[in-house]
């Protein structure tokens, strides 16, 4: 589980030059789910975990749409396809699929390899590289430091009551590069005037990735 697989070598050398050039003087803001890690499939375990503790069993194929948004839509949408609780209780189950989630992590994922290898080179070349994601920024923070990145990179907090979306609009301000797998923030990105570059990983295969730059983990 968090398993990634590099491009060729002369891919990922272009892929590096590039992002290099179009990062000098830039924001840099790194998605983290799917980008820095691959938490996806750990993510889908978690729900597959708390609906098994429950007696309640999903389709193969039931993450794909859920992928790229925030935990509270995820459970409405859950609840109203028949999960067994309700909306009422998905404050309790953010914090048990939580647990499960940060135990995942904690044993199992690993950076890829783009943020292992461009992160070091990107700094002192882009003006802040930052995190901004919908996950915990605790553990990503812990992740990030047991994986020797955090130097290189901080991880936005989002203000009580304040999502992603209003986050990346916030720091999305150009010159910026963006590292993405949803195309909802790769669009927001270009409308923003950010360099972007998609990611594409096992985990959204069906994503279109309109960007300036893809590539795959």
């Amino acid at each position: 589980m968090g398993e990634w697989h590099m491009p060729d070598a002369e891919e990922a050398a272009s892929l590096i030059t590039a992002l290099l050039r179009e990062a000098a003087g830039s924001r840099v803001i790194w998605d983290f789910d799917g980008v820095v890690g691959h938490t996806e499939p750990l993510h889908e375990a978690s729900y597959r975990e708390l609906a098994e503790r429950r007696s309640y069993g999903f389709a193969p194929d039931f993450f794909a749409e859920l992928v790229g948004h925030t935990e509270q839509w995820i459970w409405e949408r859950l609840i109203s396809q028949g999960f067994p609780a309700e909306v009422s209780e998905v404050p309790n189950l953010h914090r048990e699929r939580g647990k499960v989630v940060a135990a995942l992590a904690q044993v199992s994922l690993k950076p890829s390899w783009l943020a292992s290898r461009l992160m070091p080179e990107l700094d002192g070349v882009a003006d802040e590289q930052v995190v901004v994601s919908n996950g915990d920024p605790d553990l990503i923070a812990a992740l990030l430091a047991g994986w020797n990145l955090q130097p290189f990179v901080t991880v936005a907090r989002r203000a009580p009551g304040r999502d992603k979306e209003a986050l990346f609009r916030d720091l999305c301000i150009p010159p910026c590069v963006v590292l993405e797998d949803s195309d909802t923030y790769l669009a927001l990105g270009r409308k923003l005037g950010a360099f972007t570059v998609g990611v594409r990983h096992s985990h959204n295969p069906r994503a279109t990735l309109d960007a300036d730059l893809t590539t795959h983990l």
